[in-house]
């Protein structure tokens, strides 16, 4: 069993994760193939993404007996995103997709794609079924991702998508705005749930690794797939 030491189980999750983010293609496609198609496949995707992951939170939440924990996911991840309109990532994502040139009935009635569905499950079984901070991680992981990339991820896609696809910055605000507030929600939900992890009955540090690294694989596999359709538009 891994010594159960926050600051270092903390760096092996940091390590985990970019391990992950440095294999994925999509990053290569975004920078080097980039154009409105391929942009339009990820806006659409990612749309099936967000609404599920409201559903994972959930999962989340009802599996947890703290009260603190449960406070701060109902307001950072599940209130602002369903309560506030204004603060909506699911409706930002669907303004990027309009300027893309997309109706807002085609990112609400997206279909999955094989890749997308296979990533839903495995977050599903992270989040449903299993310890409550086991899903808190797995889900924590997700928004960690612009902390431990240096990058900082959503806003170089963000400045990407302008550049090549002459959007402007309200256009892309969904990526902007992931900058700081993926660092908060995340940081608070890994905080939290390192916290309570001595005293949990039934997981360990080892099952956190295990928890993350199953769900940056994931994210492996649901970004991919998006790549991967988007590169057969492109020599299709």
């Amino acid at each position: 069993m891994t010594d159960i030491n926050n600051a270092n189980l903390q760096t092996e999750i940091n390590q985990l994760i970019r391990h992950y983010m440095d294999g994925i293609n999509w990053f290569d496609y975004s920078k080097n193939r980039l154009n409105r198609e391929g942009a339009g496949v990820y806006v659409q995707q990612h749309g099936v993404f967000t609404r599920h992951s409201r559903q994972c939170w959930a999962h989340v939440v009802g599996n947890c007996p703290e009260v603190e924990p449960r406070r701060f996911i109902v307001k950072e991840n599940l209130f602002e995103e369903e309560g506030i309109e204004e603060e909506s990532h699911y409706l930002k994502l669907v303004k990027l997709g309009e300027a893309l040139g997309l109706t807002s009935e085609q990112v609400h009635q997206a279909q999955a794609l094989p890749s997308t569905r296979a990533a839903l499950l495995i977050w599903e079984t992270l989040t449903k079924d299993r310890h409550w901070i086991l899903g808190c991680v797995a889900k924590g992981a997700l928004e960690q991702v612009n902390q431990v990339e240096c990058g900082e991820m959503s806003l170089a896609e963000g400045n990407r998508w302008m550049n090549q696809l002459g959007l402007t910055e309200n256009d892309v605000e969904f990526w902007l705005m992931h900058d700081e507030l993926d660092k908060e929600h995340g940081s608070g939900a890994f905080d939290l749930a390192l916290h309570f992890l001595p005293s949990a009955r039934g997981v360990d540090a080892n099952d956190v690794l295990e928890a993350v690294e199953d769900s940056m694989f994931a994210w492996k596999i649901f970004l991919e797939g998006i790549a991967d359709v988007a590169d057969s538009r492109n020599t299709a």
